[in-house]
């Protein structure tokens, strides 16, 4: 079931402008991290505060981590400007994200730390990653006896 469903979301994010498969990985990732941490964090809390608030950091910073995989796929292509484009994305996103979370705690009461829990999702994606990478790159090591 869970490889259908992975299955799916990497066919959905190809279709959506995904082409590198890193880049369509973490975003699948982080899909599914986030997803299913928010559900098990409004559960397990109750649906507290908390619980929501973990909910909506993740949302935000998937949503962030979405609009900076497509800018940074679109910006191997482009030589010319890629820089300022990139600066440009940058600042713009984390004057939105800013803006967001302020919205969430002082109009919505939202948890900062509930927040700040639900946005270390991508941190908690971007290091299974990495180790993973590691990983599949280290070469078998003998037990010594060959030389």
């Amino acid at each position: 079931m869970l490889a259908v469903l992975v299955q799916k979301i990497d066919a959905m994010l190809y279709r959506r402008g995904f082409a590198l498969g890193d880049a369509r990985r973490l975003m699948r990732n982080q899909m599914l991290l986030g997803t299913l941490g928010s559900v098990a964090a409004v559960l397990v809390t109750g649906f507290s505060t908390w619980g929501f608030s973990f909910a909506a950091g993740a949302l935000l910073i998937s949503i962030n981590f979405w609009w900076l995989s497509k800018a940074a796929q679109e910006l191997v292509r482009v030589r010319q400007g890629a820089m300022f484009t990139l600066l440009m994305l940058f600042y713009g996103r984390l004057l939105l994200t800013g803006a967001a979370i302020a919205l969430l705690i002082v109009w919505f009461g939202a948890s900062a730390f509930g927040l700040l829990a639900g946005l270390s999702t991508v941190v908690v994606n971007a290091t299974l990653w990495g180790i993973l990478q590691i990983r599949h790159k280290v070469p078998n090591v003998g037990n010594g006896k060959e030389a």
